[in-house]
């Protein structure tokens, strides 16, 4: 390289005059290229560092067999014509002065199409296309470019993907050791160019033909999508609208939006950002003997493109129907979406399907058939390119009746009679369905039935001492009359009262005389038996009857039940009658009793007997017809009050009856019962009987032949039902939320379980006797609170008890069906008569079950970090969790919560608390946190939870998930990594203080800062442990000699352990030196408006920023401002400078005349760039800095022809010589004069005028003398006179300088007057000759004199 620098001084200068045609030529032509076959001029420079030193090799750099540079010796730049060139020959003998030719490089040629390209990236991002953007000097610039060619050339750099150097042989001879570290700065920012340069976004692909396909999601009437480049090159691409499809970039993030959708794809493509050279081209330039080199640079011919593709696919409703009844065809249904409707059926399957919609949020609405319960309606989120699925499941709408029974008269029972006991039956289209007993109320309410038009009720058996009631009862349980699932009807219904007469007749007679003879005035005292007495009875169960002549009385018409006869009044000498019981129980029969005061005596004595027992059943009323053996019906004739014909005999309170008349001795008579006793079940069975000799017994003297008939208690049972609700159906329903951010999040389908109310199979009742269970025969057959059964019901939800005899009971629930709670409702019912042909009776009663439910809570916590503020600021709402299943959930109908399905999400409250509120069937599941604050990681762990059966006596279970213990976040934790470099050289810097601050913070100080971090000796900072979110990195203190980075670096921490790298970069403190001069002299004389010129050298600026140069003149006697008119003399200059060293001038103009003495002007600089003071040049002692200005002087010395004395003789001419100091060459001044009488102090008057005269001159230098010349008529000098010049110095009409002594003798001439001549003889003519000849001297000195004045005015006029 050494040979290069031969002739270097006239290489300079020629180069330099090369520079200065190049820059003319470019000025004032357009760029055109060389025409092919064009020569140029080699010439060489050294290269410098930052520092002013020459860039040598560190070690010796061989290529090809060629050495391209030894140890020490020094890289030159090359000029072709003064333009820069780059070697493409490395290590090949090139010298000044040697000429090449375009386009006749064979190197070049054979590099390939591939190394051309590459060798062009390389100038592109180098200092040819991208010197302004690059750190470094101009000259380090050019080195790391030839370098890279270098590499290109000789194959050390990989023209594949990436550009990958893969020798560093070139880089490492420059900078081995550490060496010219500026080099290196813009080599890498030159190989990271490269190596990005076919990198695209991480989103896109470089073929267009494998460009990926993104969906957009629609949310609030738009479609939107957002790409992250995670290759961090986004910057170098831009994507413009296409399709309709907006788009903006905020860093890393592109976001398309579209208001339409897009259903083909729609395809993005840009072209990399590379830098722009305008129309030049690359040009090599060769000879087979030199080394090649190459000049200029191409914009990229075949850039690199990113592309990528975006739809918005429009989604799917799919619509599955299921129904109680299996009837699912042809349901209309009604879809509503933002400017959409449509009304769709359901196929045969329960299905239809709405393709092509708007992705969004619709309404689905059921037009409900009235048989079932109506729906309501129900949202899915429809996304592109999904189906979502949404259902319906039908119920039948169904109805219950509750029947309150009342008396037609009273509303409540009268008598003995009862409410309790009535059977009903449930109809449908005339069909009975089912029976129902009215409970001890009179009521009685059914179990659910599906709605329909045909629903009737009616009696089927009244309750005991009621008529039947045959009225059908339309129930009305038609579907149209509601709307839900489930509904309630009511009924009352009345019935009418059995009513019967006790009619009597009174004898007297014992019934031994057989006269009858009637007791008139006996009185009775007739009351209901279970009131207790007459007056306990209530008006209508009670009567008094007064015997008339004939003996007889009647009551009136007396409600069902055992009545009492009680006489109260008698004859005289008779016996009342013992108290008897007459049980009315057939409706409109008037119970007839014949009463003698002595027992009756009869043939025949019918006993009625338990059949069981064998005990005498104490109780009246048991009716009995006889037959003889023919089987004829024995009648028994009463004459009073009419004749009477009795064919039924009844008992009497004490179980027995005796006929009143005798039968005949026979064989084969037969007792056949009619009405049984009350509680008994009817027996017509016959009984035969002998009246024979051997069957007769006295009784009480009258013979009887007695016989007994048994009769079977009635029984009942209890019927129990047992109901609630079990896990029925599955409904499925699409669904999602909206994040803190806005952003709908979208989740799988939400399973929801539903409930119906059904019978319950696997309870156990115990039955208990409520009272002492007692048939009529005073047989106690259950004591009070006997466990008298334990049923258990079945499939169907029911469950009978064995035969029990009538009483009252209580039911209790022993065991609830697996999953339900013990219901511990006592249900107290009776087992009432049902009359007499019921062999058993019934009564029932209903028990409803709840479901165990589950409440499922968590607590979660958050990690906490005080010094960032995070984790009190509320971010606990925004945790949510899923409740999931773990198994498959199986519901009754078939459908499925399927195992992973989602039931339920929940959000935390302030406290961290949340509680899942589905009503869960019994099953396992898992707890998963769904979303968390952004602060945070989001768990993945799965918490089971596992609902199992808690037995009967627990309500509700109590599950905390995660055994009670608290769920807790981490923080997202990141990691901040700055590096510090200098701007110019890509030096590290070391020492500069940073802090982290929040995006929010407007004071940024060490003391609001949340980290602070020093770079260190490599220029690395750090912020670690720095949670998810946006801050600002700024540098607090920068280094030493740097000045302070005011930029506010943004960052984000996304992920947890993420780095996020950031690079500083500092401008050293730049440095200014100023030489200031005025035309380029630093003294002046205060005579001008000057320019005072300021060159300010700088150092250390940033090439392409925008700078201003502010000055001030500053007064160097006082260290104050200068002021002249008293304003201060500022200016300054803004400027943009090309490279980090360089020179501006700032001029000054101020008017000097202002200046009335000898001052030192000091010319103070500050640089500025963004309104801040960056350096300052301010030394008032520095002699580059200052301008002298001096007093302009003036000087005379005044004379007469050379002389000081003078005796006036004609005209008198003063020429006053006026010597000046500190003009200004080439300037015009003026000096007026004025003669002045020393001896008055005033002007000097010639006939009454002053003497002036003026001289107006161009001086060629500073100091000099110019003269003035004052001509006046001598002839007024009349006495010695001493005459003073005054002259003034004027520059364009100021005064700028005075000479004016009255005592300067230099200014001062004495002129003496003419003598008197001699006066000549009278006639004496001996002189006239002198005269004549003395006037034409004057005549000719006075023309002489008046021709030279005139030619002077030529000359000054010239």
């Amino acid at each position: 390289m050494t040979n290069l620098i031969k002739n270097k001084k006239l290489t300079r200068i020629t180069a330099l005059l090369l520079a200065v045609a190049v820059i003319f030529g470019t000025m004032f032509s357009l760029p055109v290229s060389a025409a092919s076959g064009d020569k140029v001029t080699i010439t060489f420079d050294y290269c410098y560092d930052s520092t002013g030193n020459t860039i040598k090799f560190q070690q010796t750099t061989v290529s090809d067999g060629y050495t391209v540079g030894t140890v020490g010796e020094e890289l030159c730049k090359i000029f072709a014509d003064g333009k820069e060139a780059y070697c493409i020959e490395p290590g090949h003998t090139l010298y000044s002065g040697n000429t090449l030719t375009e386009s006749a490089s064979t190197v070049w040629k054979n590099l390939g199409s591939a190394k051309q390209k590459a060798i062009n990236l390389a100038l592109l991002y180098g200092k040819p296309g991208s010197g302004k953007s690059l750190s470094g000097t101009e000259d380090q610039k050019w080195v790391a470019t030839q370098l890279i060619v270098w590499e290109f050339v000789s194959g050390c750099r990989s023209t594949g993907e990436g550009y990958k150097c893969t020798n560093t042989k070139f880089i490492d001879g420059i900078c081995a050791g550490g060496a010219n570290p500026g080099v290196v700065s813009v080599y890498n920012a030159i190989s990271k160019s490269l190596a990005n340069y076919s990198t695209v976004p991480s989103f896109a692909s470089a073929i267009a033909s494998k460009a990926e396909t993104y969906e957009m999601k629609y949310s609030d009437g738009k479609y939107t999508l957002t790409l992250t480049d995670s290759n961090s090159i986004l910057s170098d691409f831009s994507f413009k609208t296409t399709g309709g499809m907006s788009v903006s970039v905020s860093g890393n993030r592109l976001t398309l939006t579209s208001t339409s959708p897009v259903n083909d794809a729609v395809t993005f493509n840009s072209v990399k950002s590379m830098p722009s050279v305008g129309n030049t081209t690359l040009i090599p330039y060769g000879d087979a003997t030199l080394q090649d080199v190459i000049t200029g640079v191409e914009n990229d011919a075949d850039p690199i493109r990113a592309y990528f593709k975006v739809k918005t696919s429009s989604g799917n409703l799919k619509l599955v129907k299921t129904s109680e009844d299996g009837n699912v065809a042809n349901i209309e249904f009604t879809v509503k979406g933002d400017g959409y409707s449509k009304t769709a059926k359901t196929n045969s399957k329960g299905e239809f399907e709405l393709t092509d919609l708007v992705p969004g949020k619709y309404t689905v609405t059921e037009h409900t058939p009235t048989e079932y319960a109506e729906q309501k309606s129900k949202t899915v989120n429809v996304e592109s390119g999904k189906t979502a699925t949404v259902s319906f499941s039908n119920v039948l709408k169904k109805w219950k009746l509750t029947v309150t029974k009342t008396d037609a008269e009273t509303k409540s029972a009268q008598g003995d009679a009862t409410l309790a006991g009535a059977v009903y039956g449930i109809y449908n289209n005339g069909k009975l369905v089912d029976k129902y007993t009215t409970d001890k109320n009179g009521s009685f309410t059914t179990s659910y039935y599906i709605c329909g038009d045909n629903w009737t009720l009616k009696e089927i058996d009244p309750s005991e001492g009621y008529l039947l009631d045959e009225t059908e009862y339309h129930i009305g349980a038609e579907a149209k009359k509601y709307t839900l699932e489930n509904n309630s009807v009511s009924m009352g219904v009345t019935e009418d009262i059995l009513k019967g007469k006790i009619a009597i007749i009174k004898h007297t007679d014992d019934g031994s005389t057989k006269i009858e003879t009637p007791e008139k005035g006996a009185e009775f005292q007739v009351y209901l038996k279970s009131a207790g007495s007459y007056n306990k009875a209530k008006e209508t169960e009670r009567d008094t009857l007064v015997c008339d002549e004939y003996g007889f009385a009647e009551t009136k018409d007396l409600p069902y039940g055992t009545y009492t006869v009680h006489q109260t009044k008698g004859w005289n000498g008779t016996e009342f009658i013992a108290d008897f019981d007459v049980f009315i129980s057939e409706n409109n029969k008037t119970y007839k009793y014949l009463i003698n005061n002595a027992s009756l005596e009869s043939y025949v004595k019918i006993v009625k007997v338990d059949s069981e027992t064998g005990k005498q059943i104490p109780y009246a009323g048991a009716g009995f017809q006889i037959y003889n053996l023919d089987g004829k019906l024995v009648t028994m004739t009463y004459t009073y009050p009419e004749v009477t014909t009795i064919d039924t005999f009844y008992t009497n309170s004490e179980g027995y009856l005796i006929t009143p008349e005798s039968l005949p001795y026979s064989k084969g008579y037969s007792v056949v019962e009619v009405q049984a006793p009350y509680g008994y079940i009817l027996d017509s069975t016959p009984v035969y009987f002998d009246i024979t000799a051997e069957n007769t017994s006295e009784e009480n003297g009258v013979t009887i032949v007695k016989t007994e008939k048994k009769n079977t208690p009635q029984k009942g049972t209890i019927i129990v039902e047992k109901t609630g609700e079990i896990f029925s159906n599955v409904t499925a329903v699409g669904g999602g939320y909206t994040d803190e951010n806005g952003n709908d999040v979208t989740l799988p389908t939400i399973y929801q379980p539903e409930y119906s109310v059904s019978g319950l199979a696997g309870a156990v009742f115990e039955i208990y006797a409520d009272e002492d269970i007692t048939t009529p025969d005073g047989t106690v057959r259950y004591t009070k609170d006997t466990l008298v059964d334990a049923i258990t019901t079945g499939e169907k939800g029911t469950a009978t008890s064995k035969q029990l005899y009538l009483g009252k009971y209580r039911v209790v629930e022993k065991t609830a069906p697996n999953g339900f709670v013990l219901n511990r409702t006592v249900n107290h019912i009776a087992l009432t008569y049902a009359g007499q042909n019921e062999k058993v009776t019934n009564t029932s009663t209903s028990f409803t079950n709840d479901r165990q439910k589950v409440e499922i809570d968590l607590t979660k916590v958050l990690e906490q970090n005080e010094k960032f503020n995070i984790g009190s600021n509320d971010e606990i709402l925004n945790v949510s969790f899923g409740l999931y299943a773990d198994e498959d959930l199986k519901a009754a109908n078939g459908s499925v919560i399927p195992k992973d399905g989602l039931l339920e999400i929940i959000t935390c409250d302030e406290k961290g608390k949340a509680t899942f509120t589905t009503d869960l069937p019994i099953g396992s599941y898992y707890v998963k946190e769904i979303s968390t604050d952004n602060h945070y990681i989001l768990s993945e762990k799965k918490y089971p939870v596992v609902f199992e059966y808690a037995g009967q006596d627990t309500a509700t279970v109590h599950i905390s998930v995660n055994d009670g213990e608290p769920i807790e976040n981490e923080i997202i934790y990141g990691t901040i990594k700055g590096l510090k470099i200098d701007r110019e050289t890509g030096e590290n810097i070391a020492g500069a203080l940073f802090g982290l601050f929040s995006t929010d913070e407007t004071e940024f100080t060490e003391e609001t800062a949340i980290l602070t971090s020093e770079s260190n000796e490599g220029g690395i900072f750090e912020f670690t442990n720095v949670p998810y979110g946006e801050y600002i990195v700024r540098e607090l203190k920068p280094a030493e000699g740097y000045l302070p980075n005011e930029e506010n670096y943004a960052v984000t921490i996304f992920d947890n352990k993420e780095i996020i790298e950031i690079t500083v970069e500092n401008d050293k403190i730049p440095e200014l030196k100023t030489t200031a001069t005025v035309d380029g002299k630093k003294e002046v004389g205060a005579t001008e408006v000057f320019t005072l010129e300021d060159v300010v050298e700088y150092k250390h600026l940033v090439p392409g920023k925008e700078y201003t140069v502010k000055g001030v003149l500053m007064d160097k006697a006082t260290g104050e401002p200068l002021l002249i008119d008293e304003k201060e003399i500022r200016s300054e200059t803004t400027f943009t400078p090309d490279e980090p060293t360089g020179d501006v001038i700032v001029s000054f103009e101020f008017d000097a005349r202002y200046i009335k003495k000898d001052t030192d002007i000091v010319v103070f600089e500050s640089l500025y760039s963004e309104n801040k003071e960056l350096a300052v040049h301010a030394e008032i002692d520095d002699e580059s800095q200052t301008v002298t200005v001096k007093l302009p002087k003036i000087g005379t010395k005044a004379s007469i022809e050379g002389k000081k004395k003078f005796t006036a003789n004609g005209d008198i001419t003063i020429d006053d010589v006026v010597s000046y100091k500190h003009l200004t060459a080439g300037k015009e001044y003026t000096i007026k004069g004025i003669l002045m009488d020393k001896s008055t102090g005033k002007q000097f008057l010639v006939d009454g005028k002053e003497v002036c005269s003026e001289v107006t001159f161009t001086p060629e230098i500073a100091d000099g003398e110019v003269t003035v010349s004052f001509t006046f008529d001598g002839s007024v000098i009349t006495k010695e006179t001493e005459i003073v010049v005054f002259e003034t110095l004027y520059r364009d009409e100021t005064e700028i300088a005075v000479h004016a002594d009255i005592d300067d003798k230099d200014q001062t001439v004495t002129i003496h007057p003419q003598p008197e001549p001699e006066k000549p003889q009278t006639g004496d003519n001996s002189n006239i000759g002198f005269w004549i000849g003395l006037g034409a001297v004057a005549l000719g000195g006075l023309v002489s004199v008046v021709i030279i004045k005139l030619k002077k005015k030529d000359e000054d006029d010239e």
